[in-house]
């Protein structure tokens, strides 16, 4: 019989733990497809379950960005608790866009995405923009899209020398890492939110001049 040694864990106001002295293939085995969980530098931090208003929105840019890099064969876009490794961490990010190349293992993606979209709440704003910010640099992800819906902003993060940042309110958030990709970043500030279908058409139009 396996005998499990004892963790350190720490519970992180509101909803984040923290499972510390835990070995990399301790997380694989760990992790499956229905925790959303991390790794980095020998510390899992489970997520606790999001907010519908969260889900909403997440579920709202994943559509627009799948059918955006499925109509141009840019690659494929993912959310959820799905992983992608950068040396030694792990990352589950609300939405990843993968080019066409990059190697996808059962459990996770082997490199970082072109593209990373965080969508902010009480529970991870802390963690998103301190911690895992900093691991998003140093793993090279090309672009990250933080969206506050509370301060009413998209910040964009790109990778050129350095990380160059923007913060839109309003007016288009156009995308480098995902060539034409666009979205109106009042769309996400609405309650409800506004037809996908309709938003898709609006992206079509912009981007065919119409």
């Amino acid at each position: 019989m396996r005998v499990l040694r004892p963790l350190e864990v720490h519970s992180d106001h509101p909803y984040l733990l923290r499972l510390y002295g835990v070995s990399e293939a301790e997380f694989d085995a760990l992790v499956n497809e229905d925790l959303k969980a991390e790794y980095i530098d020998g510390v899992v931090i489970v997520h606790s379950p999001a907010s519908f208003f969260h889900e909403d929105r997440q579920a709202f840019l994943l559509t627009l960005l799948r059918l955006y890099v499925e109509a141009r064969g840019i690659g494929r876009a993912v959310g959820g608790n799905a992983l992608f490794q950068a040396g030694s961490r792990q990352f589950a990010p609300d939405i990843m866009v993968l080019s066409s190349g990059v190697p996808i293992m059962q459990k996770k993606v082997m490199g970082p995405p072109l593209l990373v979209v965080e969508i902010l709440s009480e529970s991870t704003r802390d963690y998103d923009l301190g911690e895992k910010r900093g691991a998003y640099r140093e793993a090279g992800v090309r672009e990250i899209w933080w969206v506050d819906a509370e301060a009413r902003v998209v910040m964009v993060e790109r990778q050129r020398e350095g990380y160059v940042p923007e913060r839109i309110h309003e007016g288009w958030v156009v995308s480098e890492a995902v060539p034409g990709f666009r979205i109106r970043a009042e769309w996400l500030w609405q309650e409800p939110l506004p037809s996908v279908v309709e938003c898709w058409d609006m992206i079509r139009q912009t981007e065919s001049g119409g």
